[in-house]
């Protein structure tokens, strides 16, 4: 079985994260039969990609079991989001290379990014930070590793809609904590969303960032 974390994020909303450090045939041995189609369907050829792939799908097999709730055919929505079919639940998914994430809602749609610290994040925030956000960074890679996580955050809990670029949301400055809070604007609407860094053994350093409303 994996090794992951369980986070209690509101009294609706639940996570599991963990690493991803499985063989292909110990993670599709965990498989269930509701996601097979749906990962089938994704046709990957790279083996980071199906590990990563694989990864989150057992997680929510995990998270589903952990909370009681059923495990339904996984599929997805117009924008290409992960859902469970037949369902009111609303899920969302996040990996890298190193970490995989699922988080669920019993009650509103949410969003959850991870994003590993590196150096090629300054080299790009232009493209999705505006002047204020880029001052309150001041290049610091951890905290445009959570800007950039926290607008796809956003992105995914509204599956996309009101917005052309990530340029469009706008993150209010915060101070860099290990665990904090951010509030983003879009649309003349406010979303609030937490974060927290995640430092492992043998796994480069990361944020996390999940919604909130």
């Amino acid at each position: 079985m994996p090794v992951y974390s369980f986070y209690k994020l509101s009294t609706t909303s639940f996570c599991l994260i963990g690493s991803i450090q499985e063989s292909l045939p110990a993670l599709r041995a965990q498989l269930s039969s509701q996601f097979l189609a749906d990962f089938q369907r994704l046709n990957l050829s790279s083996k980071d990609r199906i590990r990563q792939s694989l990864s989150v799908r057992v997680f929510l097999c995990c998270l589903l079991k952990k909370l009681g709730l059923p495990i339904l055919p996984l599929s997805k929505n117009q924008q290409g989001r992960p859902v469970l079919e037949n369902s009111n639940l609303h899920i969302s998914f996040a990996h890298t290379r190193y970490i995989a994430a699922v988080a669920l809602s019993t009650a509103f749609p949410i969003g959850i990014d991870i994003e590993t610290i590196k150096p090629s994040l300054a080299k790009i925030q232009s493209r999705f930070l505006t002047d204020i956000e880029a001052k309150n960074a001041n290049n610091c890679l951890e905290t445009l590793a959570i800007y950039w996580a926290g607008k796809e955050t956003l992105y995914k809990r509204l599956d996309g809609e009101q917005m052309a670029t990530n340029k469009n949301i706008f993150i209010e400055p915060f101070d860099l904590q290990t665990e904090g809070k951010l509030i983003a604007h879009l649309s003349d609407k406010k979303y609030t969303m937490g974060y927290q860094q995640l430092v492992a053994k043998g796994v480069p350093s990361h944020v996390l960032v999940y919604s909130k409303t």
